[in-house]
């Protein structure tokens, strides 16, 4: 009688599940994602500072949503250990069918599939059994802390994508300009003609810019690259205050990731071109914080609040053509503008 004809590997596969079962019924993946999410919260006041002391002065509301995090998350936890406990306990006489269950087979290993195939259902009937309700604990469980630990590692990644793009800005090669601070940044392609560079597009509070980042072969062999390096160079920038029209699309495509494409059309006279970007993030939230940013709405979201920004007057007209200015009147935070028809920047003097 061959390995295949006999039940010994149903009954196998059977004990493997019960094997699975026990480690299950322990309730240690919820045991550990306490423990991590413990760990977690105790890093994030840290991280946050550490972010604060490199310069990283937005989302301001990180921290008090950390701190709310901090109050709630104690009692959740407590209330979980106590169910998680609970529900062990429970468990375990169904653990102990399911282990008699699967201990009624060991006399069937040697004997043909096709006569102890009942008895082999009856087993499986009552694995699946134990399976659901010990899914049902596990759910329990996670039902008491999982809103909190949702929103705890919500913060965790946007605070990790903070670290991303500081690092980012580090490696640039370019510099912020005094009182200038980085907003946010993604990884992007920007389109010339039918090339997309790759490379990391920045948003400060006063700029748009994109740096190209491109590894390049140096040195091939029979076509097979062996040396290459790194490029990376300023390819393309503007200040906030001459961006024009902003554009935010999704390109649908066939069998393929869509594409986000953001297009900035500068405002009439400024010096630089048209740009369009591919996304690796949404293009329209990319737009909308763009637009905060040029508005100056985005100070509100500074750590600590706003700072109080010198206002300015604008002249009716542009000193060196006579062209009239839009913005007539007095503006917060911007010492200079460009004239639409000449191009000039006129400076502004402090209301």
């Amino acid at each position: 009688m061959t390995q295949e004809t006999t039940a010994a590997s149903s009954i196998a596969r059977i004990e493997s599940r019960l094997g699975t079962l026990h480690q299950d019924a322990l309730l240690n993946q919820q045991r550990e994602q306490l423990g991590e999410t413990d760990a977690l919260l105790l890093r994030l006041p840290q991280q946050l500072a550490q972010l604060r002391s490199q310069g990283y002065v937005y989302k301001g509301r990180l921290e008090d949503q950390v701190a709310q995090l901090a109050r709630r998350w104690p009692s959740a936890r407590m209330q979980a250990a106590r169910d998680l406990e609970h529900q062990a306990v429970s468990l375990q006489p169904d653990i102990a069918r399911a282990d008699e269950a699967v201990r009624r087979l060991q006399p069937f290993r040697t004997q043909r599939l096709s006569m102890v195939q009942p008895s082999i259902q009856r087993a499986e009937d009552e694995i699946a059994a134990v399976e659901r309700r010990v899914h049902a604990a596990q759910q329990a469980v996670e039902g008491v802390v999982g809103p909190v630990v949702e929103e705890i590692q919500a913060v965790a990644r946007e605070v990790q994508g903070c670290e991303q793009i500081l690092e980012w800005l580090g490696g640039a090669t370019f510099t912020l300009e005094g009182g200038e601070s980085l907003v946010a940044a993604t990884e992007a392609h920007l389109t010339e003609d039918d090339d997309r560079i790759p490379g990391i597009l920045f948003l400060t509070d006063r700029r748009l810019l994109f740096e190209r980042r491109e590894k390049v072969a140096r040195k091939k062999i029979l076509f097979i690259t062996t040396s290459s390096e790194m490029v990376r160079e300023l390819r393309w920038q503007a200040p906030l205050a001459d961006l024009g029209q902003l554009e935010a699309s999704e390109v649908r495509r066939a069998l393929a990731r869509d594409r986000e494409m953001l297009a900035v059309t500068p405002r009439s006279g400024a010096s630089f071109r048209r740009a369009e970007f591919q996304l690796d993030t949404d293009s329209d939230a990319w737009r909308a914080l763009m637009l905060r940013c040029q508005s100056g709405e985005i100070a509100a979201e500074r750590a600590g609040g706003a700072p109080e920004l010198p206002e300015y007057v604008v002249p009716a007209k542009c000193p060196s053509c006579g062209g009239t200015l839009p913005q007539a009147g007095r503006i917060r935070g911007v010492a200079s503008l460009r004239c639409e028809y000449c191009g000039a920047a006129v400076p502004l003097e402090r209301a």
